[in-house]
């Protein structure tokens, strides 16, 4: 037996974000650990990493008002076995610069900078591949855990966000991994895009190439929700 429901205690994020980063290793996405990198030199570098991801994912929720986190509790345990974000705005975010995860218009032409490193190679790496993810937001527009996959939760953190959307007639768009997709499309959401991050550069370093070989490939797919989910291949237009 699964529940549903909002989060509403900060202590809720000592398990929600654990089960994040390890949802993220379970097939293994580079997004996660590109934003928050681990000290690899120390021998707790991967428990600083998510604690530091914690502690700033906690601090964009309480910033950001459109912002709202969901978990799926397991009623037997009480344990936190799903969780996700939903993003509801009903307008232009990128009309502004955002914390974490929010890029400014790209009418602008800010490049993207990844927040979370020190100047340097592996700060210019992270920019460049985060970049393409994030940075195409502004013109364009839930991971259970892994040992409770298959049992519906998905659907429930799915359901919430598109409920929400057709309510304020408002379309929907998100990434999604090959493994996430196929429940999207059961909701009304359709692939426009694949993508796949690129690093090359004239001025390859040996850091460079070893970050690479450590992080991409990292493909993604762009999907979207029309209003109502009401999508009729070869009729309904495209966003982009």
């Amino acid at each position: 037996m699964f529940q549903f429901e909002e989060v509403t205690s900060d202590a809720d994020f000592d398990e929600l974000i654990p089960a994040l980063w390890h949802s993220y290793s379970h097939p293994r996405i580079p997004f996660l650990p590109l934003l928050f990198p681990a000290d690899e030199s120390d021998p707790h570098g991967q428990e600083t990493a998510i604690e530091k991801s914690k502690v700033m994912l906690l601090q964009a929720h309480h910033a950001d008002p459109t912002g709202h986190w969901f978990k799926v509790t397991d009623s037997n345990t009480g344990k936190i076995v799903g969780g996700c974000r939903w993003h509801v705005n009903e307008t232009n975010p990128y009309k502004q610069a955002a914390s974490l995860d929010h890029q400014v218009d790209t009418a602008t032409d800010t490049p993207y900078v990844a927040p979370t490193y020190e100047k340097g190679t592996a700060q210019e790496f992270a920019s460049v591949v985060l970049g393409q993810v994030l940075n195409p937001r502004a013109e364009r527009y839930v991971r259970p855990h892994t040992h409770y996959r298959k049992q519906g939760i998905g659907r429930m953190l799915v359901s919430w966000g598109v409920e929400k959307a057709d309510e304020m007639q408002l379309e929907s768009f998100l990434e999604a991994t090959d493994m996430g997709q196929h429940l999207y499309r059961k909701f009304g959401f359709v692939v426009v895009s694949t993508e796949s991050a690129s690093a090359d550069t004239d001025a390859l370093s040996e850091e460079w190439e070893s970050l690479q070989k450590k992080f991409l490939p990292y493909t993604w797919h762009c999907m979207w929700r029309p209003v109502g989910g009401a999508f009729v291949d070869g009729v309904t237009k495209l966003p982009w």
